[in-house]
């Protein structure tokens, strides 16, 4: 199971969602004197250290994703299911995406006289649907060998 590249493929995706989830996907730097308010998945954490919950619905579509990641893993025997499971992840993320913008950039946090500086985090789902792809492809892939295989048989 681990030594197939999918498999592979489906663990890096699963570490790299972890990773955004713990850290800030963006900055609101004040244009005058203040203190930056990061903005994680799960919360925004302004200069006093005070949480608000505004952007929770990042964290939980990014959740959502990690058990369905590790289904697809364990579900090695059904590659066209693990091949959906695929597609499911890459909409959520998508989707993840499109909320990150609303909160990010069309007011859902919109601070007066901050810039926002987007953190290298916000890249790490992106660079899992790619793994998601890549690792759909694999599966689709083994599925034509199978396939081809019984037909010599």
């Amino acid at each position: 199971m681990i030594q197939r590249r999918q498999t592979l493929f489906l663990l890096v995706a699963l570490i790299l969602t972890i990773v955004c989830l713990s850290l800030p996907v963006a900055v609101f730097e004040p244009t005058g004197m203040g203190v930056n308010t990061d903005v994680y998945n799960l919360w925004i954490k302004n200069g006093s250290g005070a949480l608000d919950f505004k952007v929770c619905p990042l964290f939980v579509i990014l959740l959502l994703t990690c058990p369905i990641n590790l289904w697809a893993i364990f579900k090695f025997h059904d590659r066209k299911f693990q091949a959906r499971l695929c597609v499911v992840n890459i909409l959520l993320i998508l989707l993840w995406y499109v909320a990150y913008m609303y909160f990010t950039m069309l007011g859902g946090l919109a601070f007066e006289n901050q810039t926002l500086h987007f953190a290298f985090t916000a890249c790490l789902p992106f660079i899992s649907i790619v793994l998601y792809i890549m690792a759909r492809h694999s599966i689709i892939a083994d599925e034509k060998l199978v396939r081809a295989a019984d037909r010599i048989r």
